[in-house]
């Protein structure tokens, strides 16, 4: 629906991402429910992110940068964006969501949980637009 309201109003659509994660999760997604209502198929969802999917790490690969790789965690901080929780990561996503989801763990540790991954999930998007704004600005003489 957003792809051809886009269209019908003569703009594009484009999904920011960075590497392959997002595309992962999507076809988990698909999988794990599949045929269900309001599910698309796993076809479908590889058509959508063909179209629209645009992948920044592929571009930040393209450009040489004073850094010692390429991932959004190192690249957002290089253009001026910095995570608001303490200990963002990956791995820390993750022990934070076993304790959000643990029925038996103190009821403020799951808040808290709760909290740190939804200010993570936030500080990633923005990130990744951080990351965005900076390889569209870099200006090669």
């Amino acid at each position: 629906r957003i792809a051809a309201l886009a269209k019908s109003e003569n703009k594009s659509l484009g999904i920011f991402h960075y590497s392959h994660h997002e595309r992962t999760w999507w076809r988990r997604y698909a999988k794990r429910f599949v045929g269900q209502p309001n599910v698309p198929t796993l076809a479908h969802i590889e058509t959508f992110m063909n179209l629209y999917f645009v992948d920044l790490l592929e571009y930040a690969r393209k450009v040489a940068l004073p850094l010692t790789g390429y991932s959004v965690k190192l690249l957002a901080p290089y253009a001026g964006f910095n995570w608001s929780v303490e200990g963002a990561g990956g791995a820390n996503s993750l022990l934070k969501y076993t304790e959000a989801t643990n029925p038996n763990v103190e009821e403020s540790t799951r808040i808290n949980a709760q909290e740190w991954l939804i200010a993570y999930n936030r500080d990633d998007v923005k990130a990744t637009y951080a990351t965005r704004e900076h390889l569209r600005n870099i200006r090669f003489e």
